[in-house]
């Protein structure tokens, strides 16, 4: 059976994965580095993410799925599924089940992920649906923090060096991590998409991230993110409501489900990849790929393996996101041109 998405879903799926596990983590490393230039630095670069989708949209013929492709994509994805779920394993270890043994949570979440993935395709694609609710009461409840922010925090701005710069824009990258899922996902989409509707999902991403980056750095002074590896969740506990005793657990739980939803559409991405390959019996496969995934996954979940990972990925989402589809769909354009010029010389 043809699988068919629509434009909601895929902009649903790419905002999940996007967020995920990042958004509660991201501002202190950025931070770090850039100050209070930090959200300059970030609202620069996502301007230009409305321009890096419409790429993707405009060449996505030229994008093919070769077999290598499917490996090489398959093999990075895999790695980022075992990488979140360890950055989550390490946190829930931290604020939540300190005495839980962390390997049990991380076969307890591969069984979720499992059962998800030999399902039907329908229940990956549909279930962010169930975080749209969880997301907006996570903003709201950020936003309780607003009579205590410092605006002045955000200020002085464009002073950093270029060496500086250079370095801030590691960290910056990491909520773009997933943005190359669209040309996956976009080959279930039966129409085109138009600028308009990629500057609208765009906007609010951005909207979204600025968001979390702005409150924590107007809550906090600079020299406390040396502290804080999850601002986030620091600012949270920081508040006071009558129905919860710890706001921070309360949305540790939400971030949780955020984080297994996000993972379940990367396995999802590479079951598509599978299939693109040719393997049928692909549920045979996620078995065993589930197997070694618990074992991998049980090496990351540690302080050292997730700040490693935080400074790895980075990079690798340059090679996955830029220079591999900028290879492929100019090595295709040019082979477009030459069988053009080859017909029509002939």
């Amino acid at each position: 059976m043809k699988i068919r998405i629509t434009q909601t879903q895929l902009f649903l799926m790419l905002f999940i994965v996007q967020t995920g596990t990042v958004f509660i983590s991201f501002q202190a490393p950025l931070i770090r580095v850039a100050g209070s230039d930090a959200w300059l630095v970030f609202l620069c670069l996502g301007l230009l993410f409305p321009l890096h989708l419409w790429l993707f949209e405009r060449f996505i013929d030229r994008f093919i799925w070769s077999k290598p492709v499917c490996v090489l994509y398959g093999l990075y994805w895999y790695f980022i599924c075992s990488s979140l779920i360890g950055k989550t394993v390490y946190t829930l270890n931290v604020w939540a089940f300190p005495e839980t043994p962390m390997l049990l949570v991380i076969a307890l979440m591969t069984s979720v992920l499992l059962a998800v993935v030999l399902s039907k395709p329908t229940t990956a694609i549909n279930l962010g649906v169930i975080l749209i609710p969880l997301i907006l009461i996570f903003v709201l409840f950020v936003s309780l923090a607003v009579n205590d922010l410092i605006w002045t925090n955000l200020l002085p701005v464009a002073h950093l060096s270029l060496s500086e710069l250079q370095k801030a824009l590691q960290p910056a990258q990491l909520p773009f991590v997933g943005i190359e899922l669209y040309l996956l996902f976009r080959l279930l989409l039966p129409e085109k998409v138009s600028f308009r509707n990629l500057a609208i999902y765009s906007s609010i991403w951005l909207a979204f991230f600025m968001y979390m980056l702005i409150f924590p750095l107007a809550y906090f002074s600079l020299k406390e993110f040396d502290l804080f590896p999850d601002p986030i969740m620091y600012l949270l506990k920081s508040q006071e409501v009558t129905f919860v005793e710890r706001l921070d657990l309360f949305f540790i739980y939400i971030w949780l489900a955020w984080s297994i939803v996000t993972v379940c559409i990367y396995a999802f991405a590479v079951v598509r990849l599978l299939t693109l390959m040719g393997i049928a019996n692909y549920k045979k496969h996620a078995v065993w790929m589930a197997v070694i995934f618990i074992f991998i996954t049980n090496t990351m979940a540690t302080k050292s393996a997730v700040e490693m990972n935080a400074i790895l990925i980075p990079y690798l989402h340059t090679v996955f996101a830029m220079a591999i589809p900028a290879f492929i769909i100019i090595s295709n354009q040019m082979r477009r041109r030459k069988r053009t010029g080859e017909g029509a010389s002939g």
